[in-house]
């Protein structure tokens, strides 16, 4: 498995760019390496990435940047020249019935829809370096008879994650462990007192069962299904925390932060029409 999966970012709209941007720097598997807003932009970015020659693994391309131009071929050549290594997921808000015919295939790793996909873009793109055909359930019918699938291709939708938490705990996970929001800010935004909040952030630890799975009291597989993929990360993430201390597991707030932040992002995902992840 790639530890460090270094990813070029393609996206012209700021406030989208900036949001995927901090879901990727803030995954331990991720790490972006250049970013473009426009197709010029790209090229010149290209030309500077193959000069220094630094290593990208993954070029993630908006196709909204290309819908009116029909520029999708051209931008993907464009990429297998200049990184010939680097696989390529796109994203989208609306599916795009040209990206299911797009050229590329050895580079082609997958299509996902922003609304979809939601928090949930590093495991899709540390997938698709794996080897996986990513995609969401809304691109889904874009392929057929004529282009079908890869074999093994993984559906993903971020919009059922595993914690299956209550609107009030998703809002506090979210502020706890996707923002790692200081105890006394998100007691100030939940309007509760500090106090509380450390109680609060406590059981949600339980709630997504990382207190036992820390305790060695749970196997990951309880909570978070049993895909070989899904596993693979899980198990990497743990392993990695243990070796922050001599003898055992770190139980460090920020470790267990995390953990939860990578177990919180985690999406359903399904293989073949059989459900793998819930």
């Amino acid at each position: 498995m790639i530890r460090e999966v270094r990813v070029l970012l393609v996206e012209d709209d700021f406030y989208a760019r900036s949001w995927m941007e901090m879901l990727l720097r803030r995954d331990w598997r991720t790490k972006v390496v250049g970013e473009a807003d426009q197709v010029r932009g790209l090229a010149l970015l290209l030309q500077e990435l193959r000069a220094g020659q630094t290593r990208v693994d993954l070029a993630l391309i908006d196709t909204d940047i290309l819908a009116a131009g029909g520029r999708l071929p051209e931008m993907l050549e464009m990429v297998a020249r200049q990184l010939p290594q680097a696989r390529v997921l796109l994203s989208g808000v609306r599916p795009n019935p040209g990206v299911a015919q797009a050229p590329g295939v050895g580079q082609f790793g997958g299509y996902v829809l922003k609304d979809e996909i939601r928090y949930a873009l590093a495991w899709a793109v540390s997938l698709v370096v794996e080897g996986h055909f990513v995609l969401t359930p809304g691109v889904r019918d874009l392929f057929g008879p004529g282009n079908p699938l890869p074999a093994g291709s993984l559906v993903l939708d971020g919009r059922n994650p595993v914690a299956n938490f209550s609107k009030r705990d998703a809002d506090a996970a979210r502020l706890a462990f996707m923002f790692s929001m200081e105890r006394r800010d998100l007691a100030d935004e939940l309007e509760i007192s500090e106090e509380y909040s450390y109680g609060l952030v406590s059981s949600l630890y339980e709630k997504m069962g990382l207190n036992d799975i820390l305790k060695g009291e749970a196997s990951p597989e309880q909570y978070f299904g049993s895909h070989p993929a899904v596993q693979a990360h899980i198990r990497e993430t743990l392993e990695s925390l243990r070796g922050k201390e001599p003898g055992g597991m770190a139980h460090k707030i920020k470790d267990k932060e995390t953990l939860a932040f990578h177990l919180l992002t985690l999406p359903e995902i399904e293989e073949a029409g059989s459900r793998l992840s819930a």
